[in-house]
């Protein structure tokens, strides 16, 4: 098990037109891929891990500003890392997702209870 790179973070918002819309004129994230009004990728000129917004768990969308964020890791080998988390007796926050979609993606709590993605 090994994790390789902080590949996104995703921030799930109300308002997903607006924040799509500031954080491109404010910071200048280009946006790389949207699913109008649902799910949106942001990247820096320059590269790097990137920012999604997302409204699809609105439950997840703190009255706090600043506790929404999930940070997502890539890994080099998907079911040997569920499997170990599994193992080590770590909190599962939902079933994988994504396999429909190209992708493969769990989500996990840490010690605290925030949730942190862990993807191939």
């Amino acid at each position: 098990m090994g994790v390789r790179q902080v590949v996104i973070v995703t921030v799930q918002v109300r308002d997903f037109d607006a924040m799509v819309r500031w954080y491109g004129e404010a910071l200048g994230l280009r946006a790389v891929h949207v699913e109008a009004g649902e799910f949106g990728v942001l990247a820096a000129p320059d590269g790097g891990a990137v920012l999604a917004l997302a409204t699809d768990h609105p439950d997840r969308i703190s009255e706090r500003p600043g506790t929404g964020w999930t940070p997502t890791f890539s890994v080099d080998d998907f079911d040997a890392t569920v499997q170990a988390l599994r193992s080590a007796g770590v909190t599962f926050d939902a079933e994988e997702e994504g396999a429909d979609e190209g992708y493969r993606l769990v989500r996990v709590r840490d010690p605290e209870g925030n949730p942190i993605g862990i993807s191939a």
